[in-house]
């Protein structure tokens, strides 16, 4: 199992740079705490001028090891340098037997520390129960 997870991991990542780089998509590698420590992968597209279009998968040390992400960012403002999004979406756990789908909901605070490609994610995904959402991510221009 844990070489299947491996192997599926390291085939979305590389797959997600190429698909990110030939649809326009940027790739952001995420990382944080989502039921457990979590690392993965997500795209963000702009699809209109105030709406982007965001998905990931996210392997997870928590109960169920997979997440996977489908949801908008729709800009609200700024606190002092950091853009400040919503981030909506459905959200789902898979994994040990049983499967948890639901919403997302978080803050994105782009720019942080000032720093350009780096962003904080703070929120809540309430599959099956609610879990605190907190990740730091890294957009790969």
């Amino acid at each position: 199992m844990k070489k299947l997870l491996s192997g599926v991991m390291v085939v979305g990542l590389l797959g997600g740079l190429v698909v990110g780089k030939s649809f326009a998509a940027v790739p952001e590698i995420v990382g944080g705490v989502r039921d457990g420590a979590a690392i993965g992968l997500q795209l963000e597209s702009g699809i209109a001028k105030n709406l982007t279009l965001r998905g990931g998968l996210e392997f997870d040390s928590g109960s169920q090891p997979v997440i996977g992400c489908l949801g908008v960012k729709l800009p609200l403002s700024a606190i002092g340098r950091m853009p400040l999004a919503l981030g909506l979406g459905v959200v789902g756990y898979f994994g040990n037997g049983h499967n948890d789908a639901g919403v997302a909901l978080s803050f994105i605070f782009s720019r942080f520390f000032d720093v350009q490609p780096l962003f904080l994610e703070l929120g809540v995904d309430v599959a099956g129960q609610g879990r605190l959402q907190a990740q730091l991510g890294y957009k790969i221009y």
